[in-house]
């Protein structure tokens, strides 16, 4: 069998086939059995705090004329707590050392915020981060006027 093991920017793999971050990567359970599955990598589903604005919402995708050909997700942050994460992320890692896993994080726009994060984040064995600036849900709209 051919080796497709993946070394990008020093981030190993056995194989270039990743979950992205969504609703299949929000628990343990999930990016375990991925593994299991043959899956090389998982980028975790979205976690931080404030927990704001986690409805799913769903939406299809047409292509020419076969409707609903697929479906696209714009869940925005995990609804689990941080810590819950964590400790997944990390038991995750043990079980699955030479597998790949980035945490997805995302908190409000504060440079405080973002390095509190990292540093909770850093002693899960993550192999990276993937850090989401969006400025929704966590930081509201600025109006014009003020």
């Amino acid at each position: 069998m051919a080796d497709l093991s993946v070394n990008f920017a020093g981030v190993r793999c056995p194989n270039p086939f990743w979950l992205a971050s969504g609703p299949p990567t929000n628990t343990y359970g999930q990016v375990a059995r991925a593994f299991d599955a043959g899956w090389g990598g998982a980028v975790w589903k979205t976690i931080g705090e404030p927990i704001i604005n986690v409805y799913s919402r769903y939406g299809s995708v047409d292509l020419g004329g076969t409707r609903m050909m697929g479906f696209n997700n714009i869940e925005l942050i995990s609804d689990r707590p941080v810590e819950d994460n964590l400790r997944e992320i990390a038991e995750v890692k043990r079980k699955y050392p030479k597998h790949a896993v980035i945490a997805s994080l995302m908190v409000e726009s504060k440079r405080e915020s973002w390095h509190e994060m990292v540093k909770r984040t850093q002693d899960t064995g993550a192999d990276a981060f993937e850090l989401n600036l969006a400025k929704c849900p966590t930081t509201p709209a600025r109006s014009s006027s003020g």
